[in-house]
């Protein structure tokens, strides 16, 4: 065997050693890519533009759609999107750029540096609040159960704060659970601030953006502000494409304008380690949880795997931007996807366009499975309802599967044990049902019977009810044979209440709304949940028994010592 054969040979040996990933044959997937996009490659529609890096090869940008209707201005390799949750990373690198420099350390207490926040049983620390595992209610989703959802007014970091410091209770102890939330995030961005002593923008810019060469990339901390090359932000309705702008000066969660170029250049930096051994570590650690369990989320990014490749990436969403931003480091391949529409699926998009690099999926692993009987199939169909976290599912048995309300398969591993993605689904008797997600969410979920109230019984939810956690009032009142919630300062948003189970009921798009009894059996409050806000509690107000008038007469007077409740609905109070 000659020299050139020899190391050849070593070669194949090494690669198969350490599992060597074969590219596409095709050296210029400029076609195919353009074929994934072909749906928002027209020139009066929102789009994308695409940044690609590969071995070896200079970067690939692709640009797709109109970046403003308006002025006819298309997308480029030079617009400016707003990066939605892409920018969590960017302000956990700040934090632990300060963590090096022994300014603040990740185990702190967060009220050393927001004494606002209130005292809850247990402390809550600057590492929990990188990794969602803090518990703390999202503030957005407060809002929106307000009736005062982002974009509909206008949010800074001082109401963020507010909002925060309202909160009595948190959705779980910390560091025991996993649930998303952007609160975190904005308060990391005043913790910078004030450690720092300026503020996350001109901190990030100083430390971060100047240094790695990232010229188009600044934070939107005041959305007034002029940016050239900006893309505007839209949303289909049922006339055509809309603006939907996030008209907020909160960031820190969200908000940073960048290009594609920028995007693949601070992937770049994450991969060589330029950000310094001690961040570049420790962005990339995993949370785990008190007991030990390791989740996807790490700091500001998601771990995991696709197609078997290990993949590090973060989707982003504000207003009508959507985001992904990822890369394959044992490939090498860097993908960077910014677009201005909503209804744009960028996770999708970008799994298509890797699609072109990486191999194919491997053929999935021997998967004990089981086959269960009609009879077993339909004991575990109906309606589940996790009460907690705001969510529900319906499961039914069809054509010898189980299936979830999308149609997907749920796969028997076990008599009580079933996959489907990358959930799992566990069954505890007959009536009840936990799931476990890839990224760290855990659901306990409780069989309960169909609900169709009647007219009597849901005249016994009408009334109002108030937060002093979410400074809101709402007004429950039947219309017909329906059920609607009307926050009491925006009478033209109501929302349709449909029930689930007995006093619980669907309020899309809020999540859950479920009615408090006390002893007596009479409805004392109600509690929304969703996935980022667990129990927030408005409790029945005085007002209401005496606004109930009696069958077919007219309302009782209003006494003065309503006038608290008064002014919470923004009416002037009686005089005495």
């Amino acid at each position: 065997m000659g020299l050139r054969s020899s190391i050849t040979f070593l070669a194949v040996l090494m690669c198969l050693a350490i599992e060597c990933r074969v590219w596409a044959a095709d050296p210029d997937p400029v076609q195919a890519i353009d074929a994934v996009f072909q749906n928002w490659n027209k020139p009066d529609a929102p789009g994308c533009v695409l940044g690609l890096k590969r071995p070896g090869l200079e970067p690939l940008v692709r640009s797709y759609g109109a970046a403003d209707l308006e002025h006819e201005i298309p997308n480029s390799e030079a617009t400016v999107f707003e990066a939605g949750s892409v920018s969590k990373q960017f302000t956990a690198a700040a934090v632990l750029l300060l963590a090096e420099k022994g300014q603040i350390s990740l185990s702190d207490d967060v009220r050393k540096y927001l004494p606002e926040l209130p005292r809850y049983a247990a402390s809550i620390t600057i590492s929990e609040l990188l990794g969602h595992t803090s518990g703390l209610r999202d503030w957005g989703e407060v809002e929106a159960m307000a009736g005062w959802p982002r974009t509909s007014r206008i949010y800074t970091l001082d109401d963020v704060l507010a909002i925060a410091a309202r909160q009595e209770r948190l959705n779980y102890r910390p560091g025991t659970a996993y649930s998303y939330t952007n609160t975190g995030f904005n308060l990391l961005a005043i913790i910078v601030a004030r450690v720092a002593r300026q503020s996350l923008a001109e901190f990030t810019h100083e430390r971060l953006f100047v240094p790695l060469g990232m010229e188009h990339t600044q934070w939107r901390e005041d959305f007034t502000r002029v940016v050239k090359g900006r893309a505007i932000a839209y949303e289909l309705g049922h006339a055509g494409y809309h603006q939907n702008m996030p008209f907020e000066n909160v960031y820190g969660q969200g908000g940073l304008l960048t290009t594609v170029g920028d995007l693949l250049r601070w992937n770049d930096a994450l991969t060589a380690g330029e950000l310094g051994e001690f961040v570049t570590r420790e962005i990339m650690r995993q949370t785990r949880l008190e007991d030990g369990q390791p989740i996807a989320y790490a700091r500001g990014l998601f771990t995991g795997s696709y197609h078997g490749a290990r993949e590090i990436a973060h989707a982003g969403a504000t207003a009508g931007y959507r985001t992904w931003l990822g890369r394959y480091p044992d490939q090498q391949l860097s993908i960077a996807l910014l677009c201005n529409a909503a209804d744009a699926d960028t996770t999708a998009l970008a799994h298509a366009v890797a699609d072109q690099f990486l191999p194919s999926a491997a053929p999935p692993g021997a998967q004990t499975t089981v086959a269960l009987s009609a009879a077993q199939l339909a004991a575990r169909s109906g309606l589940y309802v996790d009460r907690r976290r705001g969510v529900w599912l319906h499961l039914s048995a069809q054509d010898g599967t189980l299936r979830l309300p999308n149609g997907e398969v749920l796969i028997a591993v076990s008599p009580v044990e079933f996959t489907a993605g990358s959930i799992s689904y566990r069954f505890s008797g007959s009536q009840h049902l936990t799931t476990q997600s890839a990224d760290g969410g855990v659901g306990e979920y409780l069989r309960g019977q169909p609900w169709r109230p009647s007219a009597a019984q849901l005249a016994q939810f009408a009334g109002s009810f108030h937060s002093d956690e979410a400074l809101a009032s709402l007004d429950v009142q039947v219309q017909g044979e329906r059920l609607v919630m009307t926050p009491a300062d925006r009478r033209a948003d109501p929302i349709t209440l449909l029930p689930l189970v007995a006093d619980t009921f669907e309020a899309a798009p809020i999540g859950l709304v479920h009615f408090g009894r006390d002893h007596a059996h009479s409805v004392v409050a109600l509690e929304m949940s969703n996935q980022r806000v667990y129990s927030l509690r408005f409790a029945r107000t005085a007002w209401n028994s005496r606004l109930t008038p009696a069958a077919g007469g007219p309302p009782p007077a209003v006494s003065c010592l309503d006038s608290q409740f008064l002014l919470a609905h923004r009416v002037s109070p009686c005089r005495p």
